[in-house]
């Protein structure tokens, strides 16, 4: 094995070694990994809760605000594609020009 340079080297690859070794003694460990199943159940069971309240308050979930904005943005879409295509139609048609009114004898003011 390679010689680390310098203390701090030294120290994050004992620390690593350190980390990789109490990390496999856990994984190892029957109690330990009863205990991370228990807690991941205990949040499991926390976030349906949670999920409950917030319904009952009229909250929406993340899905449903996800689902709001997506809708919200396909309508942005659509009005900004209509608003395009009344743009395009309106320059297609052409207006006929004024015609100007002759002058009478009575309307020059004199």
């Amino acid at each position: 094995m390679k010689e680390p340079k310098g203390m701090f080297a030294f120290l994050r690859s004992r620390g690593t070694a350190l980390a990789a070794q109490v990390s496999d003694e856990l994984m190892g460990n029957p109690a330990f990994l009863r205990a991370v199943e228990t807690a991941y159940r205990g949040k499991e069971r926390l976030n349906g809760v949670v999920g409950q309240a917030l319904k009952r308050m009229n909250v929406p979930t993340r899905t449903e605000f996800k689902r709001a904005v997506a809708r919200i943005e396909a309508l942005e879409r659509e009005l900004a594609g209509s608003a395009r295509a009344r743009k395009a139609s309106t320059a297609r048609v052409r207006r006929r020009p004024a015609t100007r009114r002759k002058k009478t004898a009575g309307s020059g003011g004199a």
